[in-house]
């Protein structure tokens, strides 16, 4: 091995130790500071409504970032509480609705095991019959196996049930806690907003100075971008469920469009993770016409979306379905479900970084 290589080998050695040190330095930074960035993002955000108060209102900064803070609450507690009304009336109807579902699943499995297990059962009997005594054994102990596990699976499944629910009641103070933190930087980081960028623009090089602005622009169009793009998909999405729920006539139409929206979201599942299990209870429990109505509208939405996507991300930015998967699951992981938006959000900036060529100097580094 020549010294050329083994100078380019150590200089890898180093960027991945530098790269995994500043990966977990990020993930502290971002763990320790996100109220405060979420609040910088509200800031940006409504800069543009503080400074139109201010010029055309005459309002001074402090009232301006008030009154376009009391605007952002009323939009999102409307949304809020008109989502908080619809889901206790889904849980209203749905406490009305299961009891009489589950009686018509019993009834259905009575009947087909009447009609089919029982007979299969007999005959089993007489095939147990005819065997010896330790393979009957032999069978009796797997049958006994299988519903062992299939108890533990189900003693699992309640468990991981109730461990979520209070994983998500013990994380309610501190979700409170960091929303109000948020309110209050939004505030002091709108009402400084000039000083901050002033000061930013005095002390940061010119040349840093146009790298960031390039880079900010970049960002700005792919965030928006990305944002739009999912409004379009879901706003499509919950439109084509809106006409084929009403035309099935299923109850809470409205509700259940916007939930199918947002489901949207999640890459190659979507809606088909509601549609497909509900076609598949219903015609279990005996209505064909809902079940294959729900097939149907499930082909409809996913065939929009192929037609529509190409165009509207076309128009925004071309981002893959994988990476954004990938990026929901490691912003899930890092930051619950705050990190399904945290998730795209950072898959941007590194797309951003990548192409205005941010990462070039580590590859002119390595090779000296």
């Amino acid at each position: 091995m020549n010294h050329p290589k083994l100078q380019i080998i150590l200089r890898i050695l180093m960027v991945l130790i530098l790269t995994v040190i500043g990966v977990f330095l990020l993930y502290q930074f971002l763990r320790l500071t996100y109220p405060f960035l979420i609040a910088m993002l509200f800031a940006f955000l409504i800069n543009p409504v503080v400074q139109l108060l201010e010029k055309y209102i005459r309002f001074p900064r402090p009232l301006a970032v008030l009154t376009s803070l009391l605007l952002l609450f009323v939009i999102v507690g409307g949304i809020a509480t008109y989502g908080i009304i619809k889901i206790i009336q889904g849980f209203r109807y749905l406490s009305e609705m299961v009891p009489n579902q589950i009686e018509q699943i019993s009834s259905a499995i009575q009947k087909y095991f009447n009609e089919y297990i029982l007979p299969l059962w007999n005959q089993g009997e007489g095939f147990m019959n005819n065997l010896e005594s330790s393979q009957q054994q032999a069978l009796q102990e797997g049958i006994q196996l299988i519903g062992t596990n299939l108890a533990s699976v189900l003693g699992n499944l309640g468990q991981a049930i109730a461990n979520g629910l209070s994983s998500f009641v013990g994380a309610l103070p501190i979700t409170f806690t960091v929303i109000i933190f948020t309110i209050l930087a939004i505030y002091f980081i709108s009402k400084d907003w000039n000083k901050y960028k002033a000061s930013l623009k005095k002390k940061l090089p010119s040349i840093i100075q146009e790298q960031t602005y390039d880079v900010l622009k970049d960002l700005k169009m792919k965030v928006f971008g990305f944002l739009k793009s999912q409004i379009i998909l879901m706003s499509l999405t919950a439109f084509v469920c809106l006409i084929g729920l009403f035309v099935l006539r299923v109850d809470y139409v409205l509700t259940l469009a916007v939930i199918l929206g947002l489901l949207e979201l999640l890459p190659y599942v979507g809606p088909g993770l509601v549609l497909i299990p509900w076609a598949v209870y219903v015609i279990f429990t005996g209505d064909i016409f809902l079940g294959i109505g729900l097939f149907i509208l499930y082909a409809c939405t996913v065939t929009v979306r192929q037609i529509s996507e190409p165009k509207v991300l076309s128009s925004t930015l071309k981002l893959n379905p994988l990476a954004i998967l990938i990026s929901f699951f490691v912003g899930l992981q890092w930051f619950g479900l705050l990190g399904l938006a945290i998730g795209p959000i950072l898959l941007v900036i590194l797309i951003s970084l990548y192409e205005a060529r941010i990462f070039d100097g580590i590859w002119e580094y390595i090779k000296g």
